[in-house]
């Protein structure tokens, strides 16, 4: 299977592009003999690739992982290969409730293959369809798009439907932040703004380049996939009334950012 999947890789009809990095559910056979039978391969970005299959048809470049976030995390740097929690490494010892994944410690060369085989070539990549943005029109809008159960570490707080990180306005300008935060908020979604999500390595590194300007979108599970909570599981199916509604709300909101992206000077 291809480790990543592009749609509209040379159309160039807006300087945009749509990054998808969590939402794989792919592992190799060789992780899959690694890892401890209690292993929960859990918060992955769950079924954003169908909740925004949309995004093509309009003309937008997506760019897709369909590798697991577990297997090298393409949203940490890959200079992060040392820590002891899934918070500070780009290949996580742990999953995101804090348990251990593996059998054994895994070795640096398995790291360091991980790196090579997964996470260097989606940047690659994206890195590619950047450059010919910023060639077609001389800048380039980066979404980085992503999904969450709750707020890590205040469970307990009322959150938002999507929180938008963009460094706290350093990797893009509070403008394009609120242009964009408005265009959900008119779709009936609440938006929260670097509220705990302030966007990660994708969005840091590429929003650090002069023509780039990089926001990371964070949907709430709650929003999209079903009405509960959601606890240290694997999710297989969503409720099709509550993904229904935000595939709709969503497309009527990227419908105004895409014209807002379009018409920027």
């Amino acid at each position: 299977m291809p480790t990543i999947t592009c749609d509209n890789e040379t159309l160039d009809q807006y300087p945009l592009v749509v990054s998808l990095p969590h939402s794989g559910t792919w592992i190799p056979q060789t992780m899959a003999a690694q890892l401890l039978p209690t292993a929960v391969l859990a918060n992955t970005d769950w079924f954003l690739p169908t909740l925004y299959d949309f995004l093509p048809g309009m003309g937008v470049t997506v760019i897709a992982n369909q590798v697991n976030r577990y297997v090298a995390d393409p949203n940490r740097a890959p200079t992060l290969v040392t820590g002891t929690r899934y918070t500070d490494t780009v290949v996580y010892p742990q999953n995101t409730f804090h348990h251990p994944l593996y059998r054994q410690p895994l070795s640096a060369q398995t790291i360091a293959q991980r790196l090579a085989a997964y996470h260097r070539p989606y940047h690659k990549q994206l890195a590619a369809l950047i450059d010919h943005k910023v060639a077609r029109f001389g800048r380039c809008v980066l979404l980085d798009l992503h999904s969450f159960a709750v707020f890590p570490s205040r469970p307990d707080e009322a959150t938002p439907d999507i929180d938008l990180g963009n460094r706290r306005d350093t990797t893009s300008s509070a403008a394009l932040r609120q242009a964009i935060g408005g265009t959900f908020q008119s779709s009936g979604l609440a938006v929260g703004n670097n509220a705990c999500f302030t966007g990660g390595y994708i969005t840091q590194h590429y929003g650090a380049l002069a023509p780039v300007a990089a926001v990371q979108i964070e949907l709430r599970y709650g929003a999209y996939i079903a009405h509960r909570e959601f606890g240290e599981e694997v999710l297989t199916s969503y409720q099709s009334a509550v993904f229904d509604r935000a595939k709709m709300q969503l497309h009527q909101a990227f419908t105004e950012i895409i014209a807002t992206v379009a018409g920027q000077a």
